[in-house]
């Protein structure tokens, strides 16, 4: 005959064999860390461009080239996350190697943050490293007709700015290579906001001016709420530019972080003007899934499969 303990340890197994197969194994959301590929070569800390008069503010961006390739290659000017207040190149790493390795160029440049000056200032200096990829295409064996951007969160956005004023004189800025276009031929966003004034947003900065708590987006507008500068809001969102310049783009989310939210307002502008687009929501993937093992290289993958097709 069975003892009572037997039966509670027998019921306690079943029960976490039936929540095993209720929850499947979680998602890896281990970091992916750069690694030493033989197919990769890596240049760091190359000057790009100054943003002073006095030319001594230099900015400066890290490069990963494929080790063997028989012809020009396309290049894909990455930008990093960090609410527009923090981050740097090396947290895009990893997914710059490993796009290299499927043969692409990747360029990470710095770009300044919203506590030395705020937008339009990371613009600038975004389509200035645009402008040097460009004008350097030849010495990285680069084909200056095949130019993407790609970026995560804060570089999300700056990703779709640079695609959407494609052609907008104003935001050039006065770094270096002022005559050579910075014009991109496909964009990635990543979670990337495409118009700051859609109600959700607006709604969040309205909470947070009320809290002794800023938000990166009012940090990145200088300090100013919608309220009090609707113009400065408009004139950042990537929306405000779309134009038939405007190239193909790739918007990838996390299902668990606002999937399609922030172009409510985009994707109808984007189908006005007939501009091919695509959208992919990684399954559980939360924010930001692009560093993450689970999701990495299905990253890789859909980035991949969308500028082998757009960057002919």
């Amino acid at each position: 005959m069975f003892s009572r303990s037997f039966y509670l340890v027998f019921l306690t197994l079943l029960g976490l064999q039936i929540a095993a197969q209720a929850n499947p194994t979680e998602p890896d959301r281990t970091r992916v860390k750069p690694n030493r590929d033989d197919g990769v070569i890596q240049e760091p800390h190359i000057l790009f461009t100054y943003v002073d008069e006095r030319r001594k503010r230099r900015l400066t961006l890290d490069l990963y080239r494929p080790a063997k390739v028989d012809e020009s290659c396309p290049a894909i000017v990455m930008f990093h996350g960090g609410g527009w207040m923090n981050g740097r190149p090396g947290q895009f790493a990893a997914l710059a190697q490993a796009l290299a390795v499927r043969g692409y160029v990747c360029v990470v440049p710095q770009y300044r943050l919203s506590g030395e000056k705020p937008f339009p200032a990371a613009v600038y200096d975004c389509k200035a490293a645009i402008r040097w990829t460009r004008k350097n295409a030849s010495r990285y064996n680069i084909d200056p007709d095949r130019i993407a951007t790609m970026g995560g969160s804060a570089g999300g956005h700056l990703a779709g700015f640079m695609a959407a004023s494609n052609g907008v004189k104003r935001f050039e800025g006065q770094g270096d290579h002022r005559g050579v276009s910075s014009e991109v031929q496909a964009a990635v966003v990543m979670c990337g906001a495409m118009n700051f004034l859609e109600p959700f947003i607006v709604d969040r900065l309205k909470k947070a001016a009320g809290t002794l708590r800023s938000d990166a987006v009012i940090d990145f507008m200088g300090g100013a709420l919608p309220v009090e500068k609707v113009g400065i809001y408009r004139e950042a969102s990537p929306v405000t530019h779309v134009s038939k310049r405007t190239p193909p783009m790739l918007f990838i989310d996390g299902e668990l972080d606002k999937p399609g939210l922030r172009y409510a307002s985009f994707w109808p502008r984007l189908d006005e003007l007939k501009i091919p687009y695509e959208f992919i929501k990684m399954p559980e993937a939360p924010h930001p899934f692009w560093h993450m093992r689970e999701w990495f290289i299905p990253t890789v993958d859909a980035t991949d499969a969308f500028l082998k097709k757009h960057l002919r």
